[in-house]
């Protein structure tokens, strides 16, 4: 049996604090905060597959004490979860928006979220920004995983003894690396499903089940557990929203957190006092909640007032901490407390009822909001906006590789496809540069080009997943060398530290093109322009809009400007083209917004940009 330990809480405090100032403003410090997720997976596996493992052995394993276990432990806090994320949905968001929160609650309920939220967005869904429920799906994980692992092991013990953790090892190598082949062509599939997930649980089975021998040497234990830190501090520090995630990326984190546990399994180490102080145990005890909260806090308390500063954050990290704590107190321990006279079937019964009348209550509060909410209709069609499908328009799983996409899709004799009597222009870059196709297409006397893959930004030596590097080296090593073209047009989400390879990227591309233009940063938003311009209708403000203006891209489309003429490369401001005199554009000419999302086009705000443009064009001015 797993005995109570100090540091392992300890661990939780520290995997789920790295994941609030991940998600909650702290993010430039803990640039990989996510991988608490994965500590948390470490931990979970190894917690529970030693309280099954224990009990199997002593030859009293109950599955309906399992699973009464795992509602007592789950259900409570998460019901009220979603009963105030739909409650506060009611009252700050839109009829519609609330709809769809209703949507996640029900996915999360059934314990699918994951699968649900991998199959329901596409690469410009930004409505998940908006999702109070996201951060649900790891749970989902887990429930899924806890299916079928602790059957198989009761099932395995008595009867394949000796194949048990031969067994372990086989799906422990298998899941990882099926999340490495996976993660290179569909990162987003392998970040949410369990079957890419499961070696991460099953790093803790593995300790849990003996499969690493006892440490039984002092010094070797404390070397262990330092070398646990560092790993963990290393994935902390080294990786980021842009790494390729996770796969073998989240291994020195997970192996980092094994090592801490297996280094305290014979004794207290240095690093394990450290992790056993009162305040940390305190917070390794509310993590379940401190998790479970701080995300709903987040994205509906950002309605009423956004925060924008460290001390902000700093602020709501302590309010997080407050709500885990009442939480904890007030509705997961009174049920942690287990009632002889209520049978381990009749309380999984009973959870099970108490998810069902959750359930009915999410399912009738759109009805009840549209109901109560007498929101215009322009207001609502407005807000709906953020549920624009733009794949189509990029044409997205071809010439655009989305997550969902490898470089084997990429349709080359579609996207490249020559033209021996128009001018070829080759559209090149990421999200950014493939929202222009529809703009570009609608000039007459042109054949369009394109190569685009999400988050792969079009400069020298790219880095990112497989997709985004193939496609670019393939571009400028193969194709470009040995098909001149006329124009290469280079448009990405810039960042400010893209100028050195970028000005490369113009050097090498000069030599196989007539002309390279640049196009700049574009206005962006700090959530979705639809979601701002319906908010500005219904409170009669337009001036809402210019505050949730992202200022930075203005100063870079300045710096933009400035150097990329240098290069013997066209520069052309779509930053000013869409906001001339600082007005920006924010409708077109049907009545819609001009932007999906926080930045990209929709078909008719594209055709409206290049035709503001079109002057500046060398190719549209022959």
């Amino acid at each position: 049996m797993i005995r109570y330990r100090d540091d392992i809480d300890g661990l939780r405090a520290v995997a789920a604090l790295l994941v609030v100032a991940f998600h909650c403003g702290f993010a430039k410090f803990v640039p990989g905060g996510f991988v608490g997720v994965d500590i948390f997976f470490v931990i979970s596996g190894y917690l529970i597959t030693g309280i099954v493992h224990g009990e199997v052995q002593a030859e009293r394993f109950s599955l309906w004490q399992f699973y009464e276990r795992r509602v007592r432990r789950i259900f409570p806090a998460l019901i009220a979860v979603y009963v105030a994320v739909l409650l506060a949905s009611f009252v700050l968001l839109f009829p519609a928006e609330t709809a769809q929160q209703a949507k996640n609650a029900t996915a999360s309920i059934l314990f699918v979220s994951n699968v649900y939220f991998y199959l329901g967005t596409d690469y410009f869904d930004t409505a998940s920004r908006f999702n109070a429920l996201l951060h649900t799906w790891s749970i989902s994980v887990e429930e899924q995983f806890y299916l079928f692992f602790p059957p198989l092991l009761a099932l395995a013990y008595p009867r394949f003894r000796a194949a048990l953790k031969p067994l372990v090892v086989v799906m422990l190598v298998a899941s990882l690396a099926l999340a490495q082949w996976r993660v290179a062509d569909d990162a987003s599939a392998a970040f949410y499903l369990v079957q890419y997930r499961a070696w991460e649980l099953m790093i803790g089975a593995a300790l849990a089940l003996g499969m690493v021998p006892a440490v039984r040497h002092r010094g070797v234990a404390e070397l262990v557990a330092v070398v646990g830190v560092a790993l963990i501090v290393g994935s902390i520090l080294l990786l980021t929203g842009d790494s390729v995630f996770p796969g073998l990326a989240a291994a020195p984190a997970c192996i980092g957190a094994a090592c801490l546990i297996w280094s305290g399994i014979a004794g207290q180490t240095l690093v394990g006092r450290a992790l056993g102080p009162a305040p940390a145990r305190f917070v390794g005890r509310i993590s379940y909640s401190l998790y479970l909260w701080h995300w709903p806090l987040w994205v509906l308390g950002g309605q009423l007032r956004e925060i924008k500063s460290l001390t902000g954050s700093a602020a709501f990290l302590l309010l997080s901490l407050v709500v885990a704590a009442i939480s904890w107190r007030w509705i997961e321990q009174p049920f942690r407390r287990r009632d002889p006279a209520i049978a381990p079937s009749r309380a999984v019964l009973i959870g099970v009822a108490a998810m069902l009348a959750t359930l009915a209550l999410v399912l009738a509060m759109p009805l009840v909001a549209r109901a109560y909410w007498q929101v215009p209709a322009q207001v609502e069609r407005i807000g709906q906006f953020v549920r624009y499908r733009g794949a189509p328009n990029s044409r997205a799983g071809q010439c655009f590789l989305t997550t969902h996409d490898s470089f084997a899709t990429f349709d080359r004799d579609r996207c490249l496809r020559l033209s021996p009597d128009r001018p070829n222009v080759l559209l090149l870059g990421d999200s950014h540069a493939a929202h222009f196709y529809r703009g570009l297409t609608a000039l007459p006397g042109i054949n369009v080009l394109q190569a685009n893959a999400s988050g792969c930004r079009p400069v020298a030596d790219p880095v990112g997943e497989a997709r985004c590097t193939a496609l670019m080296r393939y571009m400028t090593d193969d194709f470009l060398p040995k098909h001149r073209v006329d124009t290469v047009i280079l448009s990405a989400l810039w960042r400010d530290d893209d100028w050195p390879a970028l000005q490369r990227q113009i050097a090498r591309l000069r030599r196989h093109a007539d002309h390279v233009v640049v196009f700049g940063p574009i206005a962006e938003y700090d959530r979705a322009l639809p979601r701002i311009l319906a908010e500005a209708l219904y409170r009669r403000d337009p001036a809402i809009v210019a505050r949730h203006r992202v200022a930075p891209r203005q100063r870079l489309d300045a710096v933009f400007a400035a150097r990329v003429p240098a290069t013997g490369a066209s520069y052309v401001s779509t930053y000013r083209a869409l906001c001339p005199a600082d007005r920006c554009t924010l409708w077109t000419d049907d009545g819609n917004p001009i932007q999906f999302d926080y930045g990209h086009l929709t078909a008719r705000g594209s055709r409206l940009m290049i035709a503001r443009i079109r002057p500046e064009l060398p190719f549209a001015t022959r």
